[in-house]
């Protein structure tokens, strides 16, 4: 399985102790040079460096037909109030996305709006780091799911609705 991946995302999990798990779920990762540049602390530079070394992430080529669909997913944010404005980099994620058909992942909340609002036009998988970890749990990577959102919350600060928690969706 492919993904491909924004910086937000990349920076919680770069304080996550169990982040090898993202491989143990995904055969490499997609990211665009904006990905470094948003990078700023050294945790976060160093678990990139890490995962580019292990030629686990790697570096998409910026084509046209990406481009253009990174400026009609920031355009269509942009014009729908009921989705926060997507910034080039994390539409860059869901574009690559969509062209590659593989899962999205981000915590950006106007990525995952857009894509339930305009599923006809982007029609791909976003996951937040709670479905990677349900993933995690589903095909064995982890024991207990209750424990590890603990533990992802506890390294990252990161905390998961509790009714989403407690529904198990």
């Amino acid at each position: 399985m492919l993904c491909s991946v924004d910086t937000c995302f990349l920076i919680d999990w770069a304080k996550y102790r169990r982040r090898d798990i993202l491989q143990g779920i995904f055969e490499a990762a997609y990211v665009t040079r904006d990905v470094l540049d948003e990078a700023r602390t050294e945790a976060t530079l160093s678990y990139i460096g890490d995962l580019l070394a292990d030629g686990f992430l790697a570096f998409y080529p910026l084509m046209e037909d990406v481009t253009s669909l990174v400026r009609e997913i920031v355009a269509v944010s942009i014009r729908d109030p009921r989705i926060r404005t997507i910034d080039p980099p994390e539409a860059f994620a869901l574009a690559i996305a969509v062209k590659e058909e593989c899962i999205c992942l981000t915590e950006n909340k106007g990525v995952l709006r857009l894509s339930e609002l305009y599923r006809d036009r982007f029609n791909v998988e976003v996951w937040r780091s709670y479905e990677v970890l349900k993933r995690a749990y589903k095909i064995g990577l982890i024991e207990s799911l209750e424990e590890e959102i603990r533990a992802y919350e506890e390294d990252t600060g990161h905390l998961f609705p509790r009714r989403r928690v407690e529904k198990g969706g």
